[in-house]
């Protein structure tokens, strides 16, 4: 259940936070616009991304220069002090509103399993929960945690409270299938997969779930047909 998020993958995580986004917009849309630039420039020249994040922050880019440091650390591979920025970045008086402060712990518990560090992904996913409680995002990354530590079913509780509040989840539903395979819960890791596969069908991780959980069926039916046929035997 590991996924090595890059750096794109993130930015796209952001930007699917609409409240973010609005708040942004709302408060400061020239620094906005110079956020989004710094963002850009990463996928181009990293290092360059960095010294101009860093002038900025200097200058008093505030929460946005700070947030562009820590992506372009990120993506020059320093997952662990990325994940260290952001979470004090959460923590800080000038943090934003509590949706802006909730996706910097996602980010933030993200590139901690990247970095894997899965207790402190774990710390960062609970503090941003005590903002915003009902947060798929966050408790998807609090069950990525709990599975990089191997409490695969701490991992489903939190992907079933994840489900609660989106069904229809593709993430979440591949996330608790993978969770209910390494329970050996291989008829609820079927459906939960079939489920996702709706929604997502083209996705690799899922697709690829799809095979183990498939394999794991047909060990199980084969060990359990072995068996019929042992206790047959005079």
């Amino acid at each position: 259940m590991k996924t090595i998020l890059s750096f794109s993958a993130l930015c796209l995580m952001v930007s699917g936070l609409p409240a973010l986004a609005d708040e942004v917009n709302k408060t400061a849309p020239d620094f906005e616009a110079r956020h989004k630039v710094c963002l850009e420039k990463i996928a181009d020249d990293a290092e360059l991304a960095y010294e101009d994040a860093m002038i900025w922050q200097d200058e008093g880019g505030g929460r946005r220069a700070r947030h562009c440091v820590a992506m372009t650390l990120f993506a020059l591979g320093h997952a662990d002090e990325a994940a260290f920025r952001l979470d004090k970045l959460a923590k800080s008086p000038d943090g934003g509103s509590p949706e802006m402060r909730v996706g910097y712990y996602v980010e933030a518990a993200d590139m901690w399993i990247n970095a894997e560090l899965p207790r402190k992904a774990y710390d960062s996913a609970t503090e941003g929960l005590k903002i915003i409680k009902t947060d798929v995002n966050l408790r998807i990354a609090r069950a990525r945690a709990y599975a990089a530590m191997g409490r695969w079913d701490y991992a489903e509780i939190d992907l079933t409270n994840a489900l609660g509040y989106e069904p229809d989840n593709p993430r979440a539903l591949r996330y608790r299938a993978d969770a209910r395979k390494r329970q050996n819960k291989l008829a609820l890791a079927k459906a939960d997969i079939d489920r996702a596969l709706i929604y997502d069908g083209q996705n690799v991780d899922t697709l690829l779930v799809r095979g183990e959980i498939n394999e794991a069926m047909r060990l199980a039916e084969l060990e359990k047909n072995n068996g019929s046929d042992a206790a047959k035997t005079p």
